[in-house]
């Protein structure tokens, strides 16, 4: 089995998390060796960040990761959009030129990603669409 690697995003938390909980149930990890073997694979930044969390010192490796998950909100898969969002991904496009059909579709695909979880949630209406 590769070494859990986190890359920073949020993208990745959830392989991440699920990849080390294999690797620490296999040896056996607990409490504050639980969570300094987490920690052991970020990278400075967020070792630094992590590290620093007050459910380290109590060894509470269950509110430690709650208190990891809220500061990377759509972890778990769930995308949390705004209307800004989807306005950022107009402005990036707007003064491109898009000749080619690839670019055109970057933007639909783009926009429509963001678009989507909006109208679900009747976040957006239909001057927005």
């Amino acid at each position: 089995m590769d070494a859990p690697k986190f890359d920073g995003t949020t993208d990745n938390l959830a392989d991440f998390i699920d990849l080390y909980e294999q690797l620490a149930d296999d040896v056996g990890l607990q409490g504050l060796n639980h969570i300094k073997g987490i920690i052991h694979y970020l990278e400075r930044n967020d070792r630094e960040l992590w590290g620093g969390m007050l459910e380290v010192q109590v060894s509470d490796y269950n509110a430690f990761m709650k208190e990891v998950k809220v500061m990377y909100p759509g972890w778990d898969g769930k995308r949390r959009y705004v209307l800004l969002d989807l306005q950022a991904i107009v402005h990036e496009y707007v003064n491109k030129t898009m000749p080619l059909y690839q670019e055109l579709s970057n933007y639909l695909r783009a926009f429509k990603k963001i678009m989507q979880p909006l109208l679900a949630e009747d976040c957006i209406g239909k001057a927005e669409r």
